[in-house]
């Protein structure tokens, strides 16, 4: 402002730049973190919203939904013929559409199951569930994690099990083909690399079955019949 009201004739800052900031790991869960936790949000009886707090944290974790997504995920969202869940992500203010997960199926069914399905109601009747989160880490002597680790957890695991990037970019609502997630998880994929590297030896792929030797002359024999005929 005294720059432009004339006050000083150049900026004292002007010779500075602007410095990169380093991306952080996040911590994120394993699943043998996530189980534990969930469980331990449900097992709090004399807490009246626990099995609510539980399945909301269980559906972010298995569904790879944030938590805006997940509060205002509404029952006709889901569609059980065609196996898909239509949410909008509130980030970039676009809908899309994930498939109904296997891992997260039953968890949905049961939890539409005390509505009318099809019906415009809530799946889940909060909004978010960090008291709970932070309770259950505390317990169980965990790191601090919160709605958006779990989202990780999910992302991560997907590129462990083999998933393409592109595909869980599209998961994720992005329309980058996957360039954010390679950035933000280039730890993940290193590690998934090196198990991958591990297939490249010389020894017989399982996945190839081998040809049998009079098998293979007979195709030859009927392909140079069919040449000459």
């Amino acid at each position: 402002m005294a720059l432009r009201d004339n006050a000083i004739c150049h900026s004292p800052a002007g010779h500075l730049r602007y410095v990169k900031r380093k991306k952080p790991i996040r911590k994120t869960p394993s699943v043998e973190e996530f189980k534990p936790i969930v469980a331990n949000i449900r097992a709090q009886h004399f807490n009246p919203g626990a099995q609510q707090s539980a399945d909301f944290v269980e559906f972010i974790g298995l569904a790879g939904l944030g938590q805006a997504e997940a509060s205002a995920l509404r029952a006709n969202d889901i569609d059980w013929e065609r196996e898909t869940i239509t949410t909008f992500r509130h980030k970039t203010k676009t809908g899309f559409a994930i498939p109904l997960y296997p891992q997260v199926r039953e968890l949905l069914w049961r939890r539409c199951a005390r509505l009318n399905r099809g019906c415009d109601q809530r799946v889940f009747g909060i909004a978010e569930a960090k008291k709970a989160i932070a309770g259950a880490c505390r317990r169980l002597g965990l790191p601090k994690y919160s709605h958006r680790s779990f989202r990780r957890m999910f992302i991560t695991r997907a590129i462990e099990r083999g998933v393409d990037v592109k595909t869980i970019a599209e998961w994720q609502g992005h329309k980058d083909g996957g360039k954010l997630i390679l950035d933000t998880y280039s730890h993940v994929n290193r590690a998934h690399s090196q198990r991958m590297a591990q297939l490249m030896n010389d020894k017989p792929a399982e996945n190839v079955i081998p040809m049998n030797p009079v098998a293979g002359e007979n195709a030859k024999l009927a392909k140079n019949t069919l040449r000459t005929t």
